[in-house]
């Protein structure tokens, strides 16, 4: 925490790093009144964590997940039994007719993924059967295969530290309400009688199969959750940064299963082809055989004059011609070409929609890459970070971050705040990065970043009058500065990465502020940003201190 020597006279320090649902904490002061609390409210937003993977929510949505009891004709299903994760969780299924047994009424919304782990008895092949799709798995072998309908895919994987436990996953694209149905087999296929080992049910949206959730009455999330702050290590940042975004949709629908857009032409699509950004198997090849594209007619098609701004990670897997790219108003040839490198990268391409036509991936011929994470926005100027989709559009929800009740941490009289952060993109409408207020804007020390620009504002308010404004101070997009404001009656200063940026010797100090806000003082408009660092001091600090607190 020491990396300034000035830090030790600061009466706020928040750096981020410790948090939890709804909270994220500073480092000072230590009983807890400089804590930030947090809310965005909706587990569809991701992060980039520090191992550089993309970082989203999970959930098993299917109930009791490891309670397979049943003893009838048909089956005889004990507990109790040694399972692949070093516990007597597993069960021991003894077939006895020539029947399923099942797991009941799973919902199904879109792309999800059914899975369980299972061990060879004196049977070593099991059949599922879910809505009019099947697999086949080898337990033997390790194998698996499609059975019948149109699964959109199935995995076998042995369970690592075992020899002979597996996970079995199938991949359906339904909305509907469908009972889970397997069977044990011989190696023939046959149905006979005889035993297996089952254990730890799940269902997950997605292409692959998530960690092990243990359910009973109701559903279980995990990973990045709701109300979870976001600590972000984009661009292989080795110190987090808090993650502030406005609300956005993703206009795409199937943004992780684009071998399941309903429209292609001249391309050959393979679903789980590699690993994505995400660290599984849930990236897409796209192999052009001639000049093609391909988009999900299941979107909506854009208004005529609209701003869009489309993203998507991709990467080459060839050393050939990779001419490929975005494509808009339904030209199918790419009008924003990707510069690809044989690593994941995430491209955009923000443009004005010329018609009411689609949009889409598209290539010419030759072209051989992977693709994963599509997205559309609409009325953005720039691309917020991943909101996956599953069957439907979806919205992410603003995140909102702010301490009140503060008034002993911040400096009545005189003060400085520092402020270490990056805007990500160009707002529309003049954004709030960072407020001491008093709830009010009438009395607030506000730092903002114009709209339309990339362009800082600094402005002091008492009394609904400005005190001091400073206005057009230029940063660069997406990268990070330093700033301070220090403030005393009739004293102001303000300093942008080590350099002043101005001085004012008259105006008043804002009364009775007790609030700290990322965003407007009055919580109506929050920051939207990559915020690094927050420091107050109940002191002004000299014009010296504030350029070497301020240098990069």
């Amino acid at each position: 925490m020491a990396q300034f020597p000035l830090i030790d006279q600061a009466s706020l320090v928040m750096i981020p790093g410790a948090y939890k649902e709804g909270k994220i904490y500073s480092q000072l002061p230590t009983d807890g009144s400089g804590d930030f609390t947090y809310t965005r409210g909706t587990d569809t937003a991701t992060r980039v964590n520090e191992n550089g993977l993309i970082e989203k929510g999970y959930e098993n949505t299917l109930l009791q997940s490891n309670n397979w009891a049943q003893s009838d004709s048909q089956y005889e299903i004990t507990g109790g039994e040694a399972g692949y994760d070093g516990t007597n969780d597993a069960w021991l299924v003894n077939k006895l007719a020539a029947a399923y047994f099942s797991k009941d009424a799973l919902v199904l919304t879109g792309v999800m993924t059914i899975s369980f782990y299972a061990k060879a008895g004196s049977l070593d092949r099991i059949f599922v059967f879910i809505g009019g799709d099947a697999a086949r798995f080898d337990l033997t072998n390790g194998t698996a295969v499609s059975a019948g309908g149109n699964p959109v895919s199935q995995n076998i994987e042995l369970v690592s530290g075992t020899t002979d436990w597996y996970r079995c996953s199938i991949v359906l694209n339904k909305t509907s309400t469908q009972n889970l149905l397997i069977k044990p087999q011989n190696s023939s296929n046959q149905d006979v009688t005889g035993t297996i080992y089952i254990q730890d049910a799940q269902l997950n949206q997605g292409l692959v199969a998530y960690p092990y959730l243990e359910t009973t009455t109701v559903p279980v999330y995990a990973g990045l959750t709701d109300n979870m702050p976001r600590l972000d290590y984009s661009g292989g940042a080795s110190c987090p940064a808090l993650l502030l975004e406005p609300q956005r949709t993703n206009l795409d629908t199937q943004s992780e299963y684009i071998a399941g857009w309903n429209t292609a032409s001249n391309v050959t699509r393979t679903a789980n082809y590699e690993e994505s950004p995400e660290g599984v198997n849930n990236a897409t090849r796209l192999e052009f055989t001639a000049n093609g594209y391909t988009y999900n007619g299941s979107s909506p098609s854009q208004v005529n004059g609209s701003t869009y701004t489309m993203s998507c990670y991709a990467k080459r897997n060839d050393s050939g011609t990779q001419d490929f790219g975005f494509f808009r108003d339904g030209s199918g040839t790419p009008d924003s070409v990707m510069a690809l490198t044989s690593e994941w990268q995430r491209f955009e391409y923000t443009y004005t929609a010329g018609n009411t036509s689609r949009f889409g991936l598209a290539g010419k011929s030759g072209a051989d890459v992977s693709v994963y994470g599509f997205q559309i926005e609409k009325d953005a100027s720039y691309a917020t970070s991943y909101i996956p989709t599953y069957g439907s559009a979806v919205t992410r929800n603003n995140d909102t971050s702010l301490v009140a009740g503060v008034s002993d941490i911040i400096g009545q009289t005189e003060g400085t705040l520092y402020f270490e952060a990056a805007v990500i993109g160009v707002p529309t409408d003049t954004q709030r990065l960072i407020s001491l207020s008093n709830g009010t804007t009438n009395e607030s020390i506000q730092i903002q970043v114009s709209g339309g620009s990339d362009k800082l504002a600094y402005v002091v308010l008492e009394g609904g009058v400005q005190q001091m404004v400073f206005t057009s101070v230029d940063i660069t997009l997406g990268t990070t500065f330093k700033t301070a404001i220090a403030y005393a009656e009739n004293d102001f200063a303000v300093y942008l990465n080590g350099t002043l940026v101005g001085t004012d010797n008259s105006g008043n100090v804002p009364v009775d502020m007790d609030k700290i806000v990322y965003g407007r003082g009055n919580e109506t408009q929050f920051c939207e940003g990559e915020i690094k660092q927050t420091m107050i001091f109940k002191t002004r600090l000299l014009n010296e201190e504030l350029a070497a607190l301020t240098t990069i």
